[in-house]
């Protein structure tokens, strides 16, 4: 498509737009516009909601954005290999990632918008139905769904465990697996929640490897990541 003089004429149409404008005017491939929407690039943000608006009717300005995030929708999609069965993960994250282009609200979401689009599309791709068996649901603002930054203060490493285990019991992790974590933070150590249970240390340690295991398959492997809307919850 990069070089299809019918497409190029379609895109050349756009002059009218004046973001647009600068990089469609005369264009004769299309990576100068997905170039152009890159970071350090001529249009970056601006030009990427401009294209996602046009979207809606413009299939090509569709393409445009999902070439633009593809990369890095590719290599974070590749986490979940064996968290997913059936389809390639790939081939489910960019599926989803027509659906995120085509809901994203350009008016209330206006920065870091590449990062926002892999955001959603994942969360549409791999956690979107899990989200949906949980027994409780937890309204949450949709601004959960975009890319934001770190806090200024690194979370207590209290307050982060507490806040996985909410998340895990909410996912559907076993209570017994999420109070055997308690239990060994609480005793201080695996040797100390030994003592306290009248078990081996191995006994205690074979059990927290298989409840964290059971934790990162439930919360995928972006489980410490706190933009994810299951943790923010």
């Amino acid at each position: 498509m990069r070089r299809r003089p019918q497409v190029l004429r379609r895109v050349r149409a756009w002059s009218s737009n004046p973001v647009l404008a600068p990089v469609v005017t005369g264009i004769s491939n299309l990576d100068d516009l997905v170039a152009a929407t890159q970071p350090g690039g001529s249009g970056g943000d601006d030009m990427l909601r401009c294209l996602i608006a046009l979207a809606a009717d413009e299939e090509v300005a569709g393409r445009i954005v999902l070439q633009r995030i593809l990369p890095g929708l590719i290599s974070r999609s590749r986490r979940w290999n064996g968290h997913v069965r059936g389809a390639d993960v790939c081939d489910i994250a960019v599926g989803a990632a027509w659906l995120a282009i085509r809901s994203y609200d350009v008016e209330t979401r206006s920065r870091h918008v590449a990062p926002a689009l892999i955001a959603d599309a994942l969360w549409i791709a791999f956690r979107r139905d899990s989200r949906r068996k949980v027994e409780q649901e937890v309204p949450v603002p949709a601004t959960v769904l975009s890319s934001r930054a770190a806090p200024e203060r690194e979370t207590a490493p209290m307050t982060a465990l507490a806040g996985t285990l909410r998340a895990a019991q909410r996912a559907g992790v076993p209570a017994a697996d999420l109070d055997l974590i308690r239990r060994i933070v609480v005793a201080g150590s695996p040797s100390q929640a030994a003592r306290n249970c009248n078990v081996t240390v191995r006994t205690i340690r074979n059990r927290r490897d298989a409840a964290s295991w059971k934790i990162r398959r439930a919360l995928g492997p972006d489980w410490a990541d706190w933009t994810d809307p299951l943790v923010a919850a």
